[in-house]
Formats: structure tokens, sequence, C-alpha cells
């Protein structure tokens, strides 16, 4: 079969699709989203937001839907070694600055819904199989509608926000292998946490690391990350997740008293390489358009501003027939991300050496123009770029 569509069909409703989707809506915009699950679906997410996600989302007005969902509003992260602890807050010059902690079947809800009444057409169980191409230029794709028929369906652009394991950058050939970081995630909730307070907690072992972020309602997200081969075969994920946080001591006794309210959600490997970000007829948002490690918690944050980035470009291509969107999209996608992605690898390295990790968070309680610097790149507030220049390495590392 095949279908008139949309000027934009966004394969993928989570946040970067459920933006872009709702921004190009509010222009006056013809789009489409397709998304292979129901909502509200779970997702093997951290669900602990930076206070830059907060800033995007105050910019998108959907910021007191969120706060109506009750979220948790942590001022900071405890990062936590086997030797050391630091509490980095988030703050700049106005003053204090805050994170956000909601789990994504709420998340994701409120910001789909937003895109569906600024106009978005959503369709929920549409699972994408390929893009179509005429010409060298993305021109649809095919899908398997609800009742389970082929269905093409053309569009003047193609976003692709579907994830991880996108189907819009596979079906162009454009996945690059990853050699590092090799790793899996692991996601659950508890509840009657007495040990975690209004902040976040970072617990960094050899090899692996656990997040436990407040989420509201009584509710902690546990995300432990992991060597992708770890598992042994066979093992039950249950088992698999009690050993792994036996390996971190501090984040088991976050945990004591606290029992498990979810199933144990896991996804791997992480890292996502691809050959580039947009082409004729496309453009990649999200993780779909790359991802390193959730260590600095970016993924939301370069999701949401990447649907920003992309919006303007789709605009003008729309408008203007000899318009292409693909070198203003990857210019300033590249401009804005290219330090912080930076900073991720640099900060990968030292997660790779213990001692050297452990030694950085024990200088950082005695630096706190440091730790601000710090604390603004992790949060998404501040430019990545002061924490690469060799004088700040220095004046964190000296003795």
């Amino acid at each position: 079969m095949s279908a008139d569509v949309a000027d934009v069909l966004v394969v993928g409703g989570g946040p970067a699709g459920a933006a872009a989707a709702l921004l190009l809506a509010r222009r006056g915009i013809d789009v489409r989203v397709l998304e292979k699950a129901k909502f509200p679906r779970e997702k093997p997410c951290a669900e602990f937001f930076s206070p830059g996600v907060v800033d995007v989302l105050g910019r998108l007005g959907v910021l007191p839907a969120i706060e109506r969902s009750e979220p948790a509003r942590p001022p900071g992260m405890l990062i936590c070694t086997a030797h050391a602890r630091f509490l980095l807050l988030y703050d700049d010059d106005s003053g204090s600055r805050q994170a956000l902690g909601l789990p994504r079947p709420v998340f994701d809800q409120i910001l789909l819904d937003q895109a569906k009444e600024a106009g978005a057409r959503v369709d929920e169980g549409w699972r994408v199989l390929a893009v179509v191409e005429d010409g060298g230029k993305v021109v649809g794709v095919r899908a398997e509608s609800p009742k389970g028929e082929d269905v093409r369906l053309s569009a003047k652009i193609v976003v692709g926000a579907d994830g991880l394991h996108s189907v819009v950058a596979r079906s162009l050939g454009l996945d690059l292998p990853v050699r590092w970081p090799h790793r899996l995630g692991l996601v659950a909730r508890y509840t009657d946490v007495d040990h975690i307070g209004t902040v976040g907690e970072m617990h960094v072992g050899t090899g692996r690391y656990c997040g436990i972020a407040p989420v509201g309602n009584g509710l902690v997200n546990v995300g432990l990350v992991v060597p992708l081969d770890a598992k042994a075969p066979g093992e039950p994920i249950e088992e698999f997740f009690e050993r792994q946080l036996q390996a971190l001591p501090g984040a088991r006794a976050a945990l004591a008293g606290g029992r498990r309210v979810s199933s144990i959600r896991g996804m791997g490997p992480l890292s996502r390489r691809v050959r580039q970000i947009a082409g004729p007829g496309y453009l990649l948002v999200g993780d779909a358009a790359g991802f390193l490690d959730p260590f600095t918690g970016e993924g939301v944050y370069r999701a949401l501003r990447g649907a920003e980035l992309a919006v303007p470009a789709i605009e003008r291509a729309l408008s203007c027939s000899d318009h292409d969107p693909t070198t203003e999209y990857a210019r300033s996608r590249r401009a804005e991300i290219a330090d912080k992605e930076h900073f991720c690898q640099l900060i990968q390295v030292f997660l790779g050496v213990p001692p050297l990790f452990d030694y950085a968070v024990r200088h950082l309680a005695e630096r706190a123009k440091i730790a601000r610097v710090l604390g603004g790149a992790l949060g998404d507030y501040r430019p990545a770029g002061p924490a690469l220049r060799p004088g700040f390495l220095w004046s964190l590392l000296r003795p």
C-alpha cells in the first residue's frame, strides 16, 4: 500500500522526536510522528535530567506540565568512589540550579501529549521497516501499521529520532563500529530507600558505576552500567543485577532496606557512532545521531537541544526548494556539542583508571572553582570548553 503523509515524518516519539514534532507543529508545519510502542511505555534509561534539560523544557513551554507531575528537583549529585566522595552542586552567577527526576513513562508521555496539543499527528503502534529513497534522496519510509499492513509513507523530510538502534540510520548504512566503551545498562526503580536524600548519587567502581536518583513520589531510579560481557550465559537478570550491586558497596549501602518495585530493564551496547547525521531528505536527532555513555547524563539534553537545532533548518528547507538543511543542521549541532563530546571522552579516560578518578574526586572537595566549572559542564548550563583547557586540568590534578 502507499499513502501520502506529511511535510515532515518523525520516526520515534521519545524526547527527541516529540520535541521536534512540537516545535514544527507550532510553526504550522504538517508533521506526523510514527512510534512503534504504545505510550506510556517503559524505557531502560536513567531518569535524572540535568539543569540544562530544565532550561530547554522552559523554552519549549512544557515545564509547567512537568512540574504538575511532582518530580524530584535534585540540587546536585554526590560522586562516590571506594575512598572519596564529593557533593557536586549546580550553581551559577544567578544562584542555585536544580536538576529533574521523573520516571520516563511520565516524562515521555507529557512531551508527546504536548506535541499532539500543538497539532502534530501521532500514530502509535507503527513499526518503521526502512527508509524509501528516490534518486539518492530520502522521500519517506516503509512501515508496518498496527493492522500488519505494509505501508509506504511519503514525506519531504524524514527525522530519525528512533534511538540507539535507529532503523533510519541502519537502513541508510550510517552506523559505524564502536570500539570503546562496550557497556551494558540496567535500570530499575526502588521504593523505601531511606538513605537517599534530595540529591542524586553516583557510585563508581572498577569497570562499573551505579547512578541512584530520586524521581518523585518516594521512588528512586537505579541505573547500573557494567561491562558488556559481565553477564554469565544463562544467568537470570535479577541475580546478575544483585551481583553487580554487590561489587559497589556504596550503592548497596545506599539502597539498604529498599525494595525493588519494577522489572529490571537493560540495553546494550550503550555507545553509538554514525557516519553522518544528515543528508538529502533526512536528519538524525537524539541517540540516533550518536551516543557515548550515560555517565554524564547528556542523552536527554542532547535529544531536546538537537531538536531545537534541527527545526529551523527543516523550516527553511520546506519554505525554499533549493535549501538543503543538511549542512546547516550538521554545522550547528557540531558547534553545540563538540566540546561536550570531548569532555565526555575525557571523563571516560578517568573512569578507565580508577586511581586517577579517585584522586580527582578527592581534590574536587578542596577546589571550589574547579568544581563549579565541572558542575556547569555536567549540568549542561555552561560550555564544556573551559574544562578541556590544559590549565584547568592541571588545576584539578596538581598535588
